[in-house]
């Protein structure tokens, strides 16, 4: 597939400008998470809250889940498909596009987020170094989610099905990554949020290092142990997630709309 940037970027600021245009879902995704957040903020306090925070932001970038199978969906049904395969840059501006714009979107409510948390709520954080290593951190999980929706969105013959089965997959897979509430179990380890989670919050709670290790869980000081990898390691495995997602995506979608 031969890609052309200038395509690329055109595709994204066309999937901006039309998720602006449909802004009621951006509202009602973001605003769930800023709910979740102030009831978890209002509910545990302050101080305990800083280990819940981390939480709230993989709920947040988890949504690029639904929104890409959703944009994926609504492409590959509404002909789009068909026009590109008619272009010489074909597809690949497609997804390069759609990462983009998911990407960038990703980011803005990341951004949003932060906002309310660190600058409104005022939840403590070991620096801004910290904080910025954490935003790459849920930015590269938000990537993966966009991969799990471009698998989804080849599977699902309609965008109301990608809707669905996109949220049938992540609300389940955040509670047992224990991303919203503590978890401790082996399944933690099985589900790609957990990782995300745990490396954003002792990097920006307890300013540990990359070569310090992993808990099991967000109980640090209570119940929580360490495991025998690093935060390094739970780093590659955040990077290998979310490199399987996008290219098992990208194979599975175009697969199942070959014409």
């Amino acid at each position: 597939m031969k890609i052309s940037n200038n395509k690329a970027v055109q595709i994204a600021i066309k999937n901006i400008k039309d998720k602006v245009r449909h802004w009621q879902y951006i509202v009602f995704s973001l605003g769930f998470a800023i709910m979740f957040t102030l009831l978890f903020y209002f509910f545990l306090g302050r101080t305990e809250f800083q280990y819940g925070f981390p939480g709230m932001i993989i709920y947040t970038t988890a949504a690029g889940t639904t929104s890409s199978a959703i944009s994926f969906s609504i492409d590959k049904t509404s002909g789009m498909l068909e026009r590109l395969d008619t272009m010489p840059t074909g597809r690949a501006n497609l997804f390069l596009g759609a990462l983009i714009s998911e990407t960038f979107m990703i980011s803005l409510q990341i951004i949003i987020m932060f906002i309310l948390g660190y600058g409104v709520l005022l939840v403590p954080y070991k620096g801004i170094l910290e904080l910025l290593i954490g935003f790459f951190i849920a930015i590269l999980f938000g990537i993966s989610s966009v991969g799990i929706g471009i698998i989804i969105s080849g599977l699902a013959k309609t965008p109301e099905i990608a809707n669905a089965i996109s949220l049938f997959y992540y609300m389940p897979i955040l509670f047992l990554s224990g991303s919203l509430w503590p978890f401790e179990s082996i399944i933690v380890f099985f589900t790609p949020p957990y990782w995300a989670k745990q490396i954003f919050l002792q990097i920006t709670v307890l300013g540990d290092g990359l070569l310090d290790n992993l808990y099991n869980s967000s109980l640090i000081g209570v119940t929580a142990e360490q495991i025998p990898i690093t935060l390094l390691g739970g780093l590659l495995v955040v990077v290998a997630f979310t490199i399987a997602f996008i290219l098992l995506g990208i194979i599975i979608f175009q697969k199942k709309t070959k014409f």
